[in-house]
């Protein structure tokens, strides 16, 4: 997981480097390799980031109709 959140935090492309991780740790698929992740505090917050980059949000802008 720690390489997953440093991706995120570099900004890479998690989605493309997760085959070669795979193959890294000798899994026959990414599957295998899912099986093994886990969601952490830190993954969802640099998960949340991305998103939030994505659809051009400010993660910590506050609702103001809330």
């Amino acid at each position: 997981m720690h390489r997953v959140v440093s991706w995120y935090q570099e900004g890479k492309d998690v989605q493309l480097l997760l085959p070669r991780l795979a193959t890294y740790l000798g899994h026959v698929s990414i599957a295998s390799t899912q099986r093994y992740l886990q969601m952490t505090p830190e993954l969802m917050q640099q998960a949340s980031m991305r998103f939030a980059n994505y659809a051009d949000l400010d993660p910590c802008e506050e609702d103001s109709d809330a």
